[in-house]
């Protein structure tokens, strides 16, 4: 966690030199591969240009996130139903094998109707798709 928090403190370091963001860049990348391999990520599920995890286990984590966001507040084509598509894309474009055929949102807005009829109230949000979805033209 430490090793997350000082990372995260070096990203947001002003620069005095324009060219030295690359390097800052690569040395980003550098910092987030040393903490993916003291994490115990293999080095083959580590992409090396950005240093990110891709590991099955981190698409599981940033599937079951988003689920559950979508589960406890519903989801607006505004908002969520655009971000987990942006996020399920990043995911399509580095391990295409993990999204083939896994649909994100509809289970995120069938978890969103069970949490709900658990409950025992309506769902508040009046952008949700679910429980107000758009009128048909």
């Amino acid at each position: 966690m430490r090793a997350n928090l000082l990372l995260m403190h070096y990203a947001r370091s002003p620069l005095d030199c324009p060219a030295c963001e690359a390097d800052r860049l690569t040395s980003m990348a550098d910092a987030r591969i040393a903490i993916c391999v003291a994490s115990g990520v293999a080095i083959e599920d580590i992409d090396p240009a950005t240093g990110y995890n891709h590991s099955r286990a981190a698409y599981d984590r940033a599937r079951a996130s988003w689920i559950d966001v979508i589960r406890q507040h519903g989801a607006s084509e505004f908002h969520e139903v655009r971000d987990i598509a942006w996020a399920r894309g990043l995911w399509a474009e580095k391990r295409p094998e993990f999204v083939e055929g896994d649909d994100w949102l509809t289970e995120a807005l069938d978890a969103h109707k069970e949490f709900i009829a658990s409950l025992g109230h309506p769902c508040r949000r009046t952008s949700c798709l679910v429980h107000f979805p758009a009128p048909t033209l």
